[in-house]
């Protein structure tokens, strides 16, 4: 048995028990996204992530602990993906810059969507989006550096390229393919940004 209090979620030290976590954080999620935090039930969570409702609750003693455990893993994922576009071996075009901007939008997109119906519930999220929002401006500013934007600690530049990253977030998907419609519109948008970014001047 675990000693750990209430609210607080359970960190496997095996694989397996690594394996088994991220199981039902890919469950938590599919679920949250179908029938939203409020219906998901605990046992489904258990059923479609293949795991005991006792090992469930082991991990993660309350519903909330599992929804806060998506919220920190959207945001550890958001930024591991942007640290691999940033650290990506040189060069990198601001075709490559849009590209793969893009291509963490598509990937995560999803998972925001639950990420931001949880927030909307009143999960209390100890980091904080206030937190991650300095982080990802920080990347975006690190991003713009890369294709030689060169921008100040407060450049405004990384501040409207993390809300254009965001819009892309809201855009519906229109059709069955890889790549929608919008998708293709939202990355000439980005390429277009990056492209004025990387020419002008920083004014931070």
């Amino acid at each position: 048995m675990s000693s750990l209090p209430p609210g607080v979620a359970l960190a496997p030290k095996r694989q397996r028990g690594r394996d088994r976590v991220a199981a039902i954080l890919e469950a938590a999620t599919a679920l949250f996204a179908e029938k939203s935090y409020e219906a998901a039930t605990m046992t489904e969570v258990a059923l479609r992530s293949g795991t005991a409702i006792g090992s469930l609750y082991r991990f993660f003693p309350t519903k909330e602990v599992l929804a806060v455990a998506l919220l920190e893993r959207y945001g550890e994922r958001l930024l591991h993906a942007l640290d691999r576009l940033i650290d990506r071996d040189p060069p990198l075009s601001v075709a490559d810059a849009a590209a793969g901007l893009l291509e963490i939008v598509r990937c995560l997109r999803t998972e925001r969507s639950v990420v931001l119906s949880l927030i909307d519930s009143g999960i209390a999220w100890q980091a904080g989006t206030g937190t991650l929002r300095t982080a990802l401006i920080g990347r975006m500013g690190g991003l713009l550096s890369r294709l030689g934007g060169s921008p100040g600690a407060h450049d405004e530049r990384a501040v409207i390229l993390l809300h254009l990253v965001k819009a892309i977030f809201a855009l519906p998907q229109d059709g069955p393919g890889p790549q929608s419609a919008g998708d293709v519109e939202a990355e000439a948008v980005l390429r277009l940004y990056l492209e004025h970014s990387a020419r002008s001047a920083p004014h931070g």
